[in-house]
């Protein structure tokens, strides 16, 4: 997760040199709420998680390992030349977990326990009304855990190394086929993990 950080410090650092406007939607119209595309961890952090693993139950170790040593990331925003659909990276602090946690008893799909979101989905990064957040199914006291309703259907830490290492914080490009000139510059030299 140490790795985790500072690549997206440095996907955070290449995007601001590129332009890209931050807590922007890509009709140009402003987020109703702050946020930093990079949060660090801290004592307020890890108390949200320690207030959500109260209220749900165990959480995944991926998922606490990310709070403790990333923080928070929210690269949604835009750039006039760059095409919407992007899907940014987000993974919200706990706060934004409890906010968004709710029972899914009765849903045989997913089983019994709650449902706690971290992040908008993609249509939501680009103000338009989509379809239900990213996130995990708890209690959950498993290793890692699968990022529920992302469309890759993968556990967290591989999304993270596809949305981070293959596609510059932006998986939304996988399978689009387009020439994203940028890319070659937001993935440089990061650290595998």
């Amino acid at each position: 997760m140490r790795r985790v950080r500072r690549n997206c410090e440095r996907i955070v650092s290449r995007l601001g040199t590129f332009g890209y406007v931050f807590g922007t939607f890509p009709d140009g119209s402003r987020r109703s709420y702050p946020a930093q595309p990079l949060t660090p961890p801290s004592d307020e952090l890890r108390a949200g998680c320690a207030e959500l693993e109260g209220e749900a139950g165990p959480l995944p170790l991926t998922l606490t390992a990310f709070w403790q040593e990333v923080g928070a990331v929210d690269l949604v925003g835009m750039h006039p030349a760059w095409p919407d659909g992007l899907d940014p990276l987000v993974v919200d602090p706990p706060e934004g977990a409890l906010s968004f946690l709710f029972d899914m008893e009765g849903e045989e799909e997913e089983g019994s326990g709650q449902f706690a979101g971290l992040a908008p989905d993609d249509l939501h990064k680009d103000n338009v009304s989509g379809g239900d957040p990213y996130g995990v199914r708890l209690p959950n006291p498993t290793a890692d855990f699968t990022f529920l309703y992302e469309r890759h259907n993968l556990p967290f830490v591989p999304y993270l190394r596809l949305a981070i290492l293959r596609w510059g914080g932006f998986p939304g490009l996988d399978g689009r086929g387009l020439n994203f000139e940028p890319l070659s510059s937001l993935v440089a030299g990061l650290e595998p993990f």
